[in-house]
């Protein structure tokens, strides 16, 4: 992929410029979705919001309200709808939510994009990440997703032997025995331009401004194949993916593997699809935990701050 160039180095709009261009397309948007809209679409919508407000902040991206699907019901429009009438209150939403400005350079770009999208599903996990961008409940960061609903699952206690729960044990008696609150990344198709090793520090360096901002988040935390140490010799390319954090204070424990892993894990490489079939690699998942003043401080070394 290519080498990603730094949004802060070719952001040319102010913060409040960026919210008043995204506001001011919402409403367009709004405006064009309403000439065929019904009056009832329009009261579902508002109710859909306030649901959404409601019952979304502290469950995950994708744990949408049954009400909500019957809200949509089979009308094409609701979703387009719903995202538009989101973004129309961006503004108040930045406010409400204390989202630092250098998020805004990646929320613009992601907030045109969803303005763009015709048919929506609420079905589609995509399209629900992007919702919870438009609630300002999930932050686009360059090379992943960032949410605040992370923590660290029991069964990472279990699954990899003694050393691993005992590790864990000393690192949550750094944190009062809390399992979370973590901001947890997730990777969203339509952000993979920033897929590559720029794009990965750069979301780094984003997530440590949204620790700044909610002192009770204990760090960051992911969950994938890529962080299994096999991939050193796998796919050797990726490892990057767990070493920079690792570098910084970061480490990683097993939580086991699945037929979900192994679709992920072979779904763009031949290679690694040869080699499971071979039953030379089987992709196991590995929950990479930063804690947050690991991350601060790697944040702050890279922009030569002084702790």
């Amino acid at each position: 992929m290519n080498v990603m160039i730094r949004p802060s180095t070719i952001w040319p709009l102010q913060p409040d410029k960026a919210l008043a261009e995204i506001v001011m397309a919402a409403r367009l948007r709004v405006a064009v979705l309403c000439m065929d809209a019904s009056p009832a679409l329009m009261n579902r919508v508002d109710t859909a919001i306030h649901l959404l407000d409601l019952t979304m902040p502290g469950r995950g991206y994708s744990d949408l309200p049954q009400d909500l699907f019957d809200l949509a019901g089979s009308e094409p429009a609701f979703a387009p709808l719903l995202a538009a009438r989101l973004l129309a209150d961006a503004t108040g939403r930045q406010i409400a939510r204390a989202v630092p400005d250098t998020i805004l350079p990646e929320f613009y770009r992601q907030a045109m994009r969803i303005l763009r999208i015709d048919t929506p599903s609420l079905d589609d996990d995509a399209f629900r990440k992007d919702l919870s961008i438009c609630l300002m409940l999930s932050f686009p960061c360059v090379a992943q997703v960032v949410e605040e609903t992370g923590g660290v699952p029991r069964r990472a206690v279990t699954t990899g032997g003694i050393g691993q729960a005992m590790r864990l044990a000393r690192h949550f008696a750094t944190t009062g025995l809390r399992s979370g609150p973590y901001f947890e990344i997730h990777t969203h198709t339509p952000m993979l331009d920033g897929f590559n090793p720029d794009g990965w520090d750069r979301c780094y360096e984003l997530t440590a401004e949204l620790l700044k901002m909610r002192p009770d988040c204990l760090g960051l935390v992911g969950g994938s194949w890529f962080y299994d140490p096999a991939l050193a010799t796998v796919s050797p390319r990726l490892t990057y993916l767990a070493d920079t954090p690792i570098a910084g204070g970061a480490f990683r424990v097993r939580l086991g593997a699945s037929e979900e892993d192994t679709e992920l894990a072979t779904a763009t490489s031949a290679t690694r699809r040869t080699l499971v079939e071979k039953g030379e690699y089987m992709p196991t998942r590995w929950l990479m935990i930063w804690p947050r003043k690991a991350l601060l401080a790697w944040a702050a070394a890279r922009k030569g701050d002084v702790q």
